[in-house]
């Protein structure tokens, strides 16, 4: 930051008076923005979650929602000039509270959330203006060629693999398939899953769609139609502006092959999240 503007972290008033400053995370200080004014488009994350948003080896933000939002900003910025990425705390309210303050007291605040923002979790559906849905991780089931089993119902009596936490949340949550089921088993990774199943040491994999793309042979199986949950994400925009309209259409744009380099979003996913399967960004501008 210039001397001039020096931007002070005031996350620690937060943790000693509990007041609504959070602090400016100097650590990813973007080029873009050399200081903090009022024509800074003010960025919040509340934490790091790999590929959404995270750090690389040069302490640099970077990840999906990071270079999505760069490459739209030009398209949606309105009267901004340039924008910082800062990190508030779990609570922030966007739009409301502050985000830094410099050294005279002034304050800013943070008009857009990023980095695994889920949708209907929660208030988020009325707390904030959203973006179209951009990525989408369901939970599937996923079972041999061969196998008898082709929908949720026939899963009774079957021997479950379970990967990942959020795969083991949505089974929990759908009573009726996992009383059905014969036995559920956690396995550390989709590798040992499938290996299980191809080994006929269980009847079918529980699994998120992140993990499931990961895994290189997923299209040896079959998916059964439906799904145990869907989890959303978007980009979380305060509800004292409408720049997620804008934002929807630069996205609109990046994804469209008859602009630019054309289509830019599908291997932005695939460069993230190893496909571009989750990416399910469908926005259409209004005709005028």
């Amino acid at each position: 930051m210039k001397a001039m503007k020096k931007i002070t972290c005031a996350l620690l008033c937060v943790l000693l008076i509990g007041s609504l400053f959070a602090g400016c995370s100097n650590s990813n200080k973007n080029e873009e923005a050399d200081e903090i004014t009022s024509s800074t488009m003010l960025v919040a994350y509340t934490a790091e979650k790999a590929p959404f948003l995270y750090k690389d080896e040069n302490g640099e933000l970077t990840g999906f929602d990071v270079e999505l939002f760069k490459n739209a900003f030009d398209s949606f910025k309105g009267d901004y000039k340039n924008y910082e990425f800062v990190q508030v705390p779990e609570g922030y309210k966007l739009g409301e509270d502050a985000a830094c303050t410099d050294e005279n007291g002034k304050t800013y605040t943070a008009m857009i959330f990023i980095g695994a923002m889920q949708k209907n979790t929660g208030t988020a559906n009325e707390d904030y203006n959203w973006s179209a849905n951009i990525i989408e991780n369901r939970i599937v089931a996923a079972v041999s060629e061969s196998s008898r089993i082709a929908s949720y119902k026939d899963l009774a009596g079957a021997k479950a693999g379970v990967v990942s936490e959020t795969a083991a949340a949505a089974l929990n949550d759908n009573f009726a398939v996992k009383n059905s089921l014969a036995s559920a088993e956690a396995y550390s990774s989709a590798d040992e899953a499938f290996a299980a199943l191809n080994n006929g040491d269980i009847d079918a994999v529980i699994i998120d769609d992140f993990s499931l793309y990961a895994y290189p042979d997923y299209a040896a199986f079959k998916i059964i139609p439906g799904e145990l949950d869907r989890i959303e994400y978007g980009f979380a925009f305060a509800k004292n502006n409408d720049y997620s309209a804008g934002f929807n259409e630069a996205v609109y744009e990046m994804k469209s092959p008859d602009y630019g380099d054309g289509d830019e979003l599908t291997p932005l996913a695939e460069k993230y999240f190893g496909n571009s399967e989750t990416c399910v960004f469908d926005f259409k501008p209004e005709q005028k």
